[in-house]
Formats: C-alpha cells, structure tokens, sequence
C-alpha cells in the first residue's frame, strides 16, 4: 500500500515489487530486460537493468531459467569491445551477473583461459560464445531435449553436455581448429562427423541402471567450477 511507503523503506518496497512483477509476468518481464539492455535509453539505464538481473539471480533463480539463453546473450552483447566506454561501464556488473550464472545453473559453464561461455537450452542445443570479442560463436545441435548440464574439460578443447531426459552425455570438440580459423562461426570438426558429436555416451539412471563411461567423470565433476576472471 502507498501509505506504508517512507524513505525509509521505499528500497525495500522497490525490490518488492521486482520481485511480484517478474514472478507473475515473467516473459514480458524477460522481454523488456532483453530490450533494455540491447537498445538502452541511456548508459545509466544499462546499468541499472543489468543490477536488477544481477539482484534476480540471487533471489529468484527460477524465474529466469526458461528465459536464460536469451538473457546471458543480451548481457554478452553488452560486453562488445568496440565500444569500450559502454563496456567498461557494464564490465563488473556483467562478470557478477555471469558468474552468478554459472554458480547456479548446470547448463552453462565457463572457461576461464580460453573466455569460452557455453549455454544449453531446452532445445537441446549448446551457444558457444567468446567474452573476449562478445560474440556468438557457433551453435552445437544434437540433443533433442534439454540440456541438464554442460562442462568444459580443464584445457578447454572439449565440452561434456548431458540431457537426463535423452539419457545421453556427449563429447564435443570445442578448441580452436583450421576449420574454425577459415570459417568464423562453425564449430570445430568433430571427428568423422562434421554436426555430429565427437563421442557419445548413452546411460540409464536407476539402481539397476547403466552410468556414464568412467572416462567421464573427470569432466563431469561440478566440483571446481571454471571461475570467471
């Protein structure tokens, strides 16, 4: 109610309210922040709206994974090094907000030396992008459901993803290669296949169930996250 609202506690209330809109209209919500952070009114207002996502990854994770795809690549558009005051000005908020992501959810993981994010979707596909030139690299496509949970091998050259509702992990080749270097936005060959993964690991869960290869769990520990610099 207005009347409760004082300088005191108007802050409170603000981030009350964040939190209801966000809640009850999530996708119209999600579509406004995308917008606002890709054609912002002005430098300010960037700022302000990536602290807002920043404050709902700490609050209400929930609320955005189904939108997740698509806000971690308005927040890596923000990153562009072309313009290097817009950049620097978003710099910390945007490496919170994806670090936050990273922590949170098992669908994107981040590697630290090669600047590589990797984003699953329920669509069963992976986003590579690169945060040093803040764009988005390839797309892998595979999977047909949504991707669980996503991990790069500590040299970066390989990305484990893992869909439970397939019951499929798969290996892919993600290190810079040839191909990559004389076709900008196509993934690294993978083996004898050029789309298909480089190896596949089908499981079954269950007490009586099938695990993924051993070879495998080096890569699918959770453990030590790739933390972002």
């Amino acid at each position: 109610r207005k009347e409760t609202i004082n300088v005191q506690n108007v802050a409170a209330h603000a981030r009350l309210a964040v939190l209801s809109i966000a809640t009850n209209n999530t996708p119209l919500f999600m579509t406004t922040l995308c917008l606002d952070i890709l054609s912002p009114q002005s430098l300010d207002h960037r700022k302000s709206v990536m602290q807002i996502i920043a404050f709902l990854i700490r609050k209400r994770p929930l609320v955005l994974q189904p939108n997740l795809p698509r806000l971690t690549e308005a927040v890596v558009k923000s990153l562009d090094p072309n313009s290097t005051a817009n950049r620097n000005a978003v710099l910390d908020t945007a490496t919170e907000i994806i670090s936050y992501v990273v922590k949170t959810f098992p669908s994107v993981d981040f590697h630290m030396v090669t600047q590589r994010l990797a984003v699953g979707t329920y669509e069963g596909t992976v986003t590579m992008y690169d945060l040093k030139t803040a764009i988005r690299l390839y797309v892998l496509e595979s999977q047909k459901k949504p991707i669980t949970a996503c991990s790069f091998s500590p040299d970066g050259r390989r990305l484990v993803t893992v869909s439970l509702e397939e019951s499929v992990a798969l290996v892919w080749k993600v290190g810079s290669s040839i191909v990559s270097f004389f076709n900008p936005g196509a993934p690294p060959r993978q083996g004898y296949g050029r789309s298909e993964p480089f190896k596949t690991f089908p499981f079954r869960l269950g007490s009586d169930g099938k695990h993924p290869s051993s070879e495998l769990y080096p890569l699918l520990m959770r453990n030590n996250r790739h933390e972002l610099s």
